[in-house]
């Protein structure tokens, strides 16, 4: 055998296990043989309606609810607050062309004032680079007669396609977000091929990008000590801790838990637990965004955090779509458990037994 011909016999066994390794990267980020165990240990209702419930925040005994809806602009899409007996009010103060993503939460240092971060999508844009902003407001009389007074619209021309937003401080904040591209690059990173997405820091006054190439970088939690920010990974299947450094924001990978679902939005409950909701198959997900018939599956998680690494998943909800589809966000509360979904038009208010 020549060296020329080994040459070549030797690049096309690369060339076949590069391809073959490209093929198992889709069919693993994107679940293709992944189940759905089925099940809670207690009981769920139907308490809301609505086109869309994107993210759930409780702070101070108050329930706040982002309500806009993944397959389009709904006129009732706003922030709600969820009264004790399962109702929901939008809150006024809100600009017309609102339609909020992420939540993000920052209290006072007494813990009385009350202020929320939104990732804003206009429906309305002149151009590419108004199309998002982080919107900050104050939440005046939570308790009694909630409603907003708007604080500031910051948009930059990094925000490319933010996910969510995690408060770091008065004016300083993190946010999950898409770097774009050509649509050959967006489709090779929705797949899981490629990262694709970023965190940018905010500290006041401009954005930078605090770490780069993350997987499909979705909801995001600052831990209550500030030391860390976890990030949900949609197409790495998993929930990344970084180590966060407060002065100048910066931030390093420190752990990685591997989730058996893509996940979605992550919330942290009172006792420091982390609920994580997500999707078992991407592909039965963009199966039912395209088509609301296609109901897929549910599941939520809760995840131990201990000294800002999450470990020990554990499933706590599992459906096959037809009480709630394609769940992407949870949030509880003693033994309630609520469950929203972007795609599905209902919010689910569960009893842990």
């Amino acid at each position: 055998m020549t060296r020329r011909l080994r040459a070549r016999r030797g690049l096309m066994v690369m060339a076949i296990l590069a391809v073959t390794v490209f093929i198992g990267r889709i069919l693993w980020a994107n679940g293709l043989f992944s189940s759905v165990p089925t099940g809670f240990f207690g009981s769920c209702k139907t308490i809301a309606s609505q086109p869309g419930v994107e993210d759930i925040e409780t702070v101070n005994g108050v329930t706040f609810v982002s309500i806009a809806s993944a397959r389009g602009p709904d006129p009732r899409d706003g922030i709600y607050v969820l009264s004790d007996s399962g109702g929901m009010t939008r809150l006024s103060g809100a600009p017309k062309d609102f339609h909020p993503r992420g939540l993000g939460i920052y209290r006072s240092p007494d813990s009385s004032g009350i202020f929320l971060l939104a990732v804003n999508r206009h429906a309305r844009a002149l151009s590419d680079a108004m199309r998002f902003s982080i919107d900050s407001f104050e939440v005046i009389n939570p308790k009694t007669a909630p409603a907003l007074v708007a604080q500031g619209t910051i948009m930059g021309g990094l925000l490319t396609d933010p996910q969510d937003v995690a408060a770091a401080g008065p004016g300083a904040f993190y946010v999950s977000n898409g770097t774009g591209g050509s649509s050959v690059l967006r489709a090779l990173a929705g797949y899981g091929v490629l990262p694709g997405s970023n965190v940018l820091y905010f500290n006041g006054m401009s954005f930078r990008v605090a770490i780069d190439d993350i997987y499909g970088a979705r909801g995001l939690l600052l831990t209550p000590d500030g030391a860390h920010l976890l990030v949900a990974s949609l197409t790495s299947r998993s929930l990344k801790s970084l180590a966060r450094e407060p002065f100048s924001g910066n931030l390093t990978e420190t752990d990685t838990l591997n989730l058996p679902v893509a996940p979605e939005k992550i919330t942290l409950d009172s006792t420091g637990e982390i609920w994580v909701a997500g999707h078992a198959s991407l592909l039965a997900w963009r199966g039912f965004a395209a088509d609301p018939a296609k109901r897929a599956p549910s599941q939520v998680f809760r995840v131990t955090l201990t000294s800002g690494v999450p470990q020990q998943p554990e499933q706590v909800y599992g459906n096959d779509g037809s009480e709630i589809a394609a769940a992407s966000v949870a949030a509880a509360a003693g033994r309630q458990l609520l469950i929203g979904s972007s795609l599905d038009n209902r919010l689910l208010a569960c009893t842990q037994k």
